[in-house]
């Protein structure tokens, strides 16, 4: 099994060392493991967030100089907000050296939505616009084409604020056009350990994306070596029960299938 969501404590908020992470994925049998830490936001939004822009070169090189160490797949990628920012550098969409990019969206016109700090907003909000307008944000991303694998994809959820009406017509586009571009929509178990306590995404948008022939890829988005593969056995329960048998799997940007 693969875990592609693996953060560094070059975010200022994960704890460990790369091969702590490393470690725990051969403890728990896996044969993958992929480091997709965030990429540096502006300064503004960047404080105990994500990496340093000049931590870019660092980060790469830190995994590329233990990749051979271990009797693991290790696999480097970054996790990177969109709309894109440019305290990122874009020629790493390019190096040679990364095997995938997961795009992410946590900001919603500069409202970190998934902050715990900023939770409150949710109040303040009409809900349903609010899951409307990441959703458009998440369909301009895929359609971007830069990304591998879209991450959490219903993030939104995240602190239990649901929408109260049915956002199909905004979900369904997203998914079909990901099937079409062969772009993979990743099972991130994390949400289990947040208030809302469900796997990203839910079941219902999992059996969309199998019926569109949307590839799949899992994370547990550890920022913790205790939380490398973090529930998998419930979250291949799941998308066994939507129907998939494979997963995708990467190398330099290459994507291939893993056999469930």
């Amino acid at each position: 099994m693969i875990d592609y969501h693996v953060h560094t404590y070059l975010c200022d908020h994960a704890s460990g060392t790369p091969g702590d992470y490393i470690e725990k994925a051969l403890k728990a049998r896996l044969f993958e493991i992929g480091f997709s830490d965030h990429a540096p936001l502006p300064e503004h939004l960047r404080n105990d967030i994500t990496m340093e822009p000049e931590e870019t070169e660092i980060y790469c090189s830190m995994l590329e100089g233990i990749k051979d160490k271990y009797p693991i797949a290790v696999k480097i990628g970054f996790e990177v907000d969109y709309p894109l920012h440019p305290t990122f550098d874009t020629q790493y969409f390019h190096d040679n050296r990364i095997d995938y990019m997961i795009g992410s969206c946590h900001f919603i016109d500069g409202w970190a939505f998934d902050h715990p700090l900023f939770v409150d907003e949710y109040n303040k909000r009409d809900i349903n616009q609010v899951y409307r307008d990441y959703y458009n944000i998440v369909f301009d991303m895929v359609n971007s084409g830069l990304f591998d694998i879209i991450g959490h994809f219903d993030l939104v959820k995240k602190f239990g604020y649901r929408a109260t009406v049915d956002l199909t017509d905004h979900i369904l586009p997203i998914v079909k056009l990901a099937g079409k571009q062969a772009t993979a929509i990743e099972i991130n178990t994390s949400g289990l350990r947040k208030p809302v306590k469900e796997i990203y995404p839910s079941y219902d948008i999992i059996k969309l994306m199998f019926e569109n022939n949307v590839p799949i890829t899992l994370g547990s988005d550890a920022h913790a070596p205790e939380e490398v593969a973090y529930n998998f056995y419930d979250a291949l329960l799941l998308i066994k029960r939507a129907g998939y048998k494979k997963i995708a799997g990467y190398s330099k940007r290459k994507q291939y299938s893993i056999i469930l």
